[in-house]
């Protein structure tokens, strides 16, 4: 099982440009205009609707991600139920939540997820890399 499946990609207008990770904020610079943010996931997600924002020039835009994860009562093996939806909102709410939160990991428009190998990884999140499957044994 990859961390994939717990951080979908998020392309806009359909360029991968990061993943939903649980505390990171996230900063893109992009030109004025009609822009779609949609998730990468596998369809077995639920609100997985993308969503478009119209950017002025100068202007600043928040979107939250949500996610859920509940139990599955239905018949066969589906034993979770995820689901990402995209919420905009507005400046004052965001600067609260992000200072209450997050860590800023700032990107552009023109930046390709590069990694240098000399750099140490800072992030805390959460991963499925750093949990073992208590079934495995």
């Amino acid at each position: 099982m990859s961390n994939a499946l717990y951080s979908p990609g998020i392309n806009v207008d359909g360029e991968l440009k990061l993943y939903a990770r649980n505390g990171i904020n996230s900063r893109l610079s992009l030109a004025p205009g009609e822009h779609t943010f949609e998730f990468q996931a596998d369809r077995d997600y639920s609100e997985l609707s993308p969503i478009t924002l119209l950017l002025d020039a100068g202007s600043t835009s928040y979107l939250r991600v949500t996610t859920s994860l509940t139990i599955d009562n239905a018949v066969g093996y589906k034993p979770y139920l995820r689901s990402f939806a995209f919420t905009q909102v507005d400046e004052v709410t965001a600067l609260k939540e992000i200072a209450g939160c997050c860590t800023a990991k700032a990107k552009t428009s023109n930046e390709k997820n590069k990694t240098d190998p000399t750099e140490e990884s800072i992030d805390d999140g959460f991963s499925v890399d750093k949990t073992q499957n208590p079934f495995s044994h």
